[in-house]
């Protein structure tokens, strides 16, 4: 009988031990577990946090464009870069990501306000590309010009140069030539 007992009583403490070194086992691989979570969770916020910085620079970077800019445009031959004609710019580039423009153009077609958009390119380059309607001194309608714009702006963020290119369209919407141009602008106060 007492044999039994002690088999009994090793058995239930034999039990006992089983169930608490399980018990620590599941408890410190959950805790493992819960701890590689953790480490994961802050990992990312960490991450979310450094692209949210970046976002902000970013877009900080990109709102230097915006404002007022008046320029001098060099229209050139497309083939040897010289000089045909020189006029005077002025572009609003709004937030948001558009772009309005004016001249005082002395080619013979009158236009229209440039209207299109801008875009953030990296460091200190940005394109843009607007349309403008062309008329005769009569008044009626020649066509339309497309004109694109590479900008860099100055490391003071106050001037700017471009290389430009434009597309003309006749009033059909024909392809009839291009234009090269040169622009330097500083920003208006």
């Amino acid at each position: 009988m007492r044999q039994q007992l002690l088999k009994q009583i090793s058995g239930t403490v034999l039990a006992i031990m089983l169930t608490l070194t399980f018990t620590h086992i599941r408890a410190s691989a959950q805790e493992l577990q819960d701890a590689q979570d953790n480490q994961l969770q802050s990992a990312q916020e960490s991450h979310d946090e450094q692209r949210s910085e970046k976002s902000r620079q970013s877009s900080a970077n990109a709102r230097k464009i915006e404002g007022l800019w008046e320029g001098q445009v060099t229209v050139r031959d497309c083939q040897t870069g010289d000089a045909i004609t020189t006029f005077r710019a002025m572009s609003l580039f709004i937030r948001g990501g558009s772009v309005m423009t004016t001249d005082n153009s002395p080619l013979p077609a009158t236009r229209s306000t440039g209207f299109g958009r801008w875009q953030y390119l990296g460091g200190r380059r940005y394109t843009d590309v607007f349309r403008l309607f062309q008329f005769n001194p009569d008044g009626t309608f020649t066509g339309l010009l497309r004109v694109k714009r590479n900008t860099t702006l100055s490391r003071g963020g106050d001037k700017f140069t471009s290389t430009v290119s434009a597309e003309v369209f006749d009033a059909n919407d024909n392809l009839i030539g291009n234009i090269c141009v040169t622009e330097s602008a500083k920003r208006v106060e």
